[in-house]
């Protein structure tokens, strides 16, 4: 059977960090950090890297400067490099979160500093069972079951390696008791107050004695699970690039593929674009994308992304501000243009003294109808065609304009509020009306066109 020291070894070995690199030891006094400090310093020669300490006193505990006295004291005998920060400005909420922040945000910057490579953490097989049922008590997204990793990317060209994951709470404390390791205790691993603290002391135990194999079997799960989500990740990237349009992605091609490999082809595009979603929403976006009889709609995701789903395309945006009627109206003046954006004008113009080019678009109205103003669309709003009047939303919805769309047009109306022309979309058939009135004028819409297209 293979001492603590050796397994170990064979551990350090996998990492593959070499002798002349650095890694950053975070260490909290702790029995866990404490046998990991003393582990690495102990390597073999030829394995043992260049070693840097980092500390955190939290203030938490009245026996805070003892701790700090000892990991001061023990680093000098050691002759290893130590840094260490006092914390000190605690949030009265979510404590847990405020601190483990603090933490790497310090060995980040020890580490950008000094150049080190690795930072090393002491969380142990039962920390790794901890986590995994904490994730499973609470729910989820099931990627979250893989658990603690052994090495993970962690800040700008830096690595996040746990030496410790194949060794059980017991075998580190045994181990430190067998080499007369001081340590420090931490009452509040003690306190039932904690969620993670709870699942320690009262369930844990309880299925290490149902199996004392516990924690290597949730390992081993843990890593099928990992393989398995890598290979579905690999094979949803590959569907996700085949869906995509210059418009957005196809809800056509989504259709095609089965609902499996639609809702993990959505979770990967969520992934993407680092959205958590809870199975509840996945569920709306499956309807809200399977249902052809509705051709536009949309689900917020988050308060800043939504997915919104146009006829044939769907695509993540950033959530519109409440949109507010406009009343602006823009009065057009005869004889003169008007910008409307995107290479776009319109003015209000005498035939006789206009000469029109190949792609204007006309509208011929009488002196009876100025003064004509410029405005956004409003509730209601109708326009005369050769049918009758028609709703412009219903005019909108035949020709597929898309909901954001509708509210960026431009109206041409009159002063009583009477639509003449739907910018780029439908005029009203007012030809006759002009025809017979004495005086014409013609409303000329002007785009800007490519030499290649006249």
């Amino acid at each position: 059977m293979q001492t603590v020291e050796q397994k170990f070894v064979k551990q350090w070995r996998q990492l593959k960090i070499l002798p002349s690199q650095k890694v950053l030891v975070a260490v909290s006094t702790g029995v866990d950090s404490m046998v990991l400090l003393w582990l690495v310093q102990h390597l073999p020669p030829k394995l043992r890297p260049q070693i840097y300490v980092a500390y955190i006193d939290h203030q938490l505990r009245v026996q805070s400067q003892a701790e700090t006295q000892f990991i001061q004291a023990y680093c000098e005998k050691s002759h290893l490099p130590l840094f260490v920060k006092v914390w000190q400005d605690h949030p009265k909420t979510g404590i847990e979160n405020a601190a483990r922040n603090v933490r790497y945000a310090f060995f980040n910057e020890i580490m950008q500093k000094e150049k080190i490579l690795y930072l090393l953490t002491a969380h142990h097989g039962d920390d790794q069972a901890e986590t995994f049922l904490m994730k499973l008590v609470r729910g989820g997204d099931i990627a979250q079951l893989v658990g603690i990793k052994t090495a993970r990317s962690f800040a700008k060209n830096t690595k996040l390696v746990r030496p410790l994951l194949a060794f059980s709470k017991q075998q580190l404390a045994d181990f430190a008791k067998e080499k007369d390791l001081f340590f420090f205790e931490d009452e509040t691993n003690q306190s039932s107050a904690y969620f993670r603290n709870r699942i320690r002391h009262k369930i844990v135990p309880k299925l290490k004695q149902e199996n004392p194999h516990f924690l290597s079997h949730v390992t081993e799960y843990s890593d099928q699970l990992a393989v398995l989500l890598q290979g579905c990740e690999e094979v949803a990237q590959e569907k996700l690039a085949r869906l995509l349009t210059a418009k957005g992605y196809s809800i056509f091609k989504l259709q095609e593929l089965s609902l499996a490999w639609q809702e993990l082809t959505l979770r990967q595009l969520f992934v993407e674009n680092s959205l958590v979603l809870e199975q509840k929403q996945l569920k709306q976006v499956m309807q809200l994308l399977q249902n052809n009889a509705k051709p536009q709609g949309s689900i917020t995701l988050n308060q800043e992304l939504i997915l919104k789903k146009e006829y044939d395309v769907f695509r993540l945006e950033t959530k519109p501000k409440e949109k507010t009627t406009s009343t602006k109206k823009i009065k057009l003046q005869v004889g003169q243009w008007h910008s409307l954006g995107n290479k776009t004008k319109i003015g209000i113009f005498v035939p006789a003294e206009f000469r029109l080019n190949m792609h204007d678009e006309v509208l011929l109205v009488s002196k009876d109808s100025l003064p004509l103003y410029l405005r956004k669309r409003h509730p209601g709003d109708r326009l005369l065609t050769s049918v009758g009047h028609q709703k412009v939303k219903k005019i909108l919805i035949d020709q597929k304009i898309p909901t954001a769309k509708r509210d960026e047009l431009w109206c041409l109306a009159t002063e009583n509020d009477e639509i003449f022309w739907v910018i780029g979309v439908k005029k009203t058939d007012l030809s006759p009306r002009a025809v017979n009135a004495k005086i014409q004028y013609i409303v000329v819409l002007r785009r800007e066109v490519n030499k290649d297209e006249q």
